[in-house]
């Protein structure tokens, strides 16, 4: 765990104490870049503002499920993901009058009636073991892969994992054959395989988890395996980056599309020029609607 995830902790312990000014203090660290975020999904801004309150307000409400090994902003994203969907689903419901709201509402309770709560349990623990072997492994993968720049192999999953490309989409893209492409897969697959042989909760991996709609492919885009540091985002802007790195932070923000790290970019490249005025009211707006929540017991 970094300094920076040491010091989420450490907020997230404070705000669990009932400490209202660590609760403002996360709230002006991530409101800008969920606000970015939101801001790409959707076109009006006070839209984007309530469903960034709404964001927080889940944050106090859900702590309890809050995992330290997960970072803050992959979890607030997740919660903003979350409270985006919700609003087009109920727009896109209400425009069909509610004719789908049936399958979309029953159809958790009938598996949750069938089954007692200790083995839902007990299914609930073996999914989130295999769930962190799984995103540990990427994301050591990863690492490995910027310090040894080894770029390539990155972008080429990524395109496949995150962009859905096939083999000869790939190819015709980066100026490869189909066969250096299966080369870089089956290689990739080996590490993958090789780093988890004494995790018993790691999966048998295969070149099929090299897809969008695989398992890994999901949780690749859910937990943000490749996302970047802020501060790295910041040295890009600056244009301070090693030539390879600054073109993968390129490729990985606009080619592949990362919203999360689009949207922290969009942060940093307004923080100059912020309306300090909308930022300070908006903060208080996000703390009053929200600080309530502190007193209260968090759902399970």
């Amino acid at each position: 765990m970094g300094e920076s995830q040491d010091a989420e902790v450490f907020l997230i312990e404070q705000v669990r104490a009932g400490s209202e000014s660590a609760w403002e203090e996360i709230i002006v660290r991530f409101q800008g870049r969920l606000v970015a975020f939101a801001r790409r999904r959707l076109s009006d801004p006070s839209e984007c503002e309530d469903i960034v309150q709404e964001t927080f307000i889940g944050l106090l409400r859900s702590l309890a499920n809050y995992d330290k090994r997960r970072s803050l902003e992959t979890y607030l994203f997740a919660i903003l993901r979350n409270k985006l969907s919700d609003h087009f689903r109920k727009r896109d419901r209400g425009r069909r009058q509610g004719l789908d709201s049936l399958e979309l509402d029953e159809a958790p309770a009938a598996w949750l009636d069938r089954d007692s709560p200790s083995v839902r349990l007990a299914a609930a623990e073996q999914v989130d073991a295999q769930r962190h072997a799984l995103v540990e492994t990427l994301r050591r993968w990863v690492e490995h892969c910027r310090t040894q720049g080894r770029f390539q192999d990155l972008i080429v999953v990524e395109m496949l994992v995150v962009m859905g490309l096939r083999n000869k989409e790939v190819a015709e893209d980066l100026g490869l054959t189909e066969t250096a492409v299966a080369g870089i897969k089956f290689r990739v697959v080996e590490q993958w395989r090789k780093s988890t042989l004494a995790d018993s909760h790691a999966p048998e991996w295969t070149e099929a988890d090299l897809a969008r709609d695989s398992t890994a492919g999901t949780i690749w885009q859910e937990e943000g395996i490749s996302c970047l540091k802020r501060s790295t985002l910041g040295k890009y802007l600056l244009g301070v980056l090693e030539e390879e790195m600054g073109a993968y932070v390129d490729f990985h923000a606009e080619q592949a599309g990362c919203e999360r790290c689009a949207a922290n970019l969009t942060d940093l490249q307004q923080e100059d020029e912020r309306d300090l005025v909308w930022s300070d009211e908006f903060r208080q707006r996000c703390f009053t609607s929200s600080v309530g929540f502190l007193s209260r017991r968090p759902e399970g």
